[in-house]
């Protein structure tokens, strides 16, 4: 089995969404391709969230979630993002201009944040433009002990 080095996986990840938002239709979408990494301290993450605001008017947002592509060892269970992992996300062309955007990964059990991230990022209308975003663990939860 061949291992590839991480920077190559993310230049592979990065390939691949520009690759996809060429794949031919009339009018391009608008999207923002997120490669997002993670902290080695980061605990396993099943589930994760993106939400795109606006940076000028951080109430205006677009969010979705996305639960792990990977087999799991149980029946209810996807395996855990292997990180890099490239994200497609389409917004509305209303989003054009300087958005925030952020990642969270979510305890499969009780939907709590446990990790975080976020990249600035310009949209442009019918345009990919990319992000990266490193997870970081969310310190002073109640699984924690409330320690940073």
């Amino acid at each position: 089995m061949t291992v590839m080095p991480r920077h190559a996986v993310r230049a592979f990840a990065v390939a691949a969404i520009v690759a996809a938002s060429g794949a031919g239709c009339a009018k391009d979408p608008t999207s923002v391709g997120v490669t997002i990494d993670a902290d080695p301290t980061v605990p396993p993450i099943l589930t994760m969230r993106t939400t795109l605001s606006r940076a000028a008017d951080p109430t205006k947002r677009s969010s979705s979630e996305r639960a792990s592509p990977y087999a799991g060892d149980a029946a209810d269970r996807p395996g855990p993002f292997v990180f890099p992992f490239a994200w497609k996300l389409t917004v509305d062309p209303s989003f054009a201009g300087p958005v925030v955007v952020t990642i969270e990964g979510l305890d499969w059990d009780t939907g709590a944040v446990i990790a975080s991230g976020s990249a600035d990022a310009v949209v442009e209308a019918q345009q990919m433009t990319s992000a990266s975003v490193t997870l970081e663990p969310v310190r002073g939860g109640p699984g924690d002990g409330g320690t940073d």
